[in-house]
């Protein structure tokens, strides 16, 4: 999954690179997790979510540290939009 936007052509929220555009699959799923356990540590997803953010965050850092430093750039732009999207 692609963060995309068909009329925003050249935008810092559409990744160049296949690495960043994993990175950004992988941070929303671990703000899914975190989701999920807020909500409730009865659920059978809380459970799941808890069981699978150690293996996301794993992934995720190591993705970071594989990245060059313009492809860093570039994912530290799209999760600051992300993140001013969300405020």
């Amino acid at each position: 999954m692609f963060i995309t936007r068909s009329s925003d052509s050249g935008s810092a929220t559409k990744p160049s690179s296949a690495r960043v555009a994993r990175a950004l699959e992988i941070h929303r799923s671990v703000a899914a997790c975190n989701a999920h356990i807020a909500r409730g540590s009865d659920s059978t997803h809380a459970l799941t979510a808890a069981l699978m953010l150690p293996c996301y965050k794993t992934e995720f850092r190591n993705l970071v540290l594989a990245l060059t430093s313009d492809e860093e750039r570039e994912l530290r732009y799209a999760l600051d939009a992300l993140c001013d999207c969300a405020a």
